[in-house]
């Protein structure tokens, strides 16, 4: 078994190889786990990205986008149309909780490997000081433009509200309340989140106390 499936003759099975050797639905599973975990910013490029018609949802046709870029990332060769048909099949099988023939946001969360929310480390905390406040915008600033947007701003907010206990979230609560956030902090109207607008909000009483 070992000569037959160790491709590059390592003396191991490599994920990509042990992904041939499963049936389809455990082998794309091993094919998911085996990307780097993503931030919540990475996932909803991901997300937006495949979410072609931005409808809220990973559709049927979406998803074989998706599990068709995976392959050739990959470098695991050709797959016919049949074959992504039975993939996606198999992945809504084990994803798609409430039967509705595609992915919702926190069904896809549960397909892709993702690091720990970023927020976490605060928790229980009432407030942020002002150097912790430093390294929220810093980690969420991917860019370093010093706004935070697109799909900063959707991965903030997925890892806020998550935070904050809404472990059933969805697009629809998501771009809502990015709504709302940008109602209340974007001051000069320009659609994206200064830095000063986002302290106001997380620390509107703290926002003079001196740099630690």
């Amino acid at each position: 078994m070992m000569a037959r499936y160790d491709q590059n003759k390592d003396g191991k099975i490599e994920m990509r190889e042990l992904a041939e050797i499963l049936p389809p639905e455990e082998s794309f599973l091993v094919l998911f786990r085996s990307q780097q975990p993503l931030s919540s910013i990475e996932f909803m490029e991901i997300w937006r990205r495949f979410d072609s018609d931005s409808s809220g949802f990973i559709e049927v046709n979406e998803l074989k986008s998706f599990m068709k870029h995976l392959i050739t990332k990959n470098q695991l060769g050709d797959i016919s149309d049949d074959k992504l048909d039975e993939y996606a099949k198999s992945i809504l099988k084990l994803f798609d909780a409430n039967n509705d023939g595609k992915l919702e946001l926190k069904e896809m969360a549960k397909l892709l490997p993702t690091k720990e929310n970023f927020l976490k480390q605060f928790q229980g905390q009432k407030t942020l000081t002002r150097s912790e406040f430093e390294r929220v915008f810093s980690y969420y600033d991917k860019d370093k433009n010093g706004t935070i947007e697109g799909d900063e701003l959707n991965g903030f907010l997925k890892d806020l509200m998550e935070h904050e206990g809404n472990e059933e979230l969805n697009m629809t609560e998501l771009e809502k309340c990015c709504g709302m956030l940008l109602k209340v902090c974007d001051k000069n109207g320009d659609g994206i989140i200064q830095k000063t607008e986002l302290e106001m909000f997380i620390r509107p009483s703290d926002c003079q106390e001196p740099q630690e």
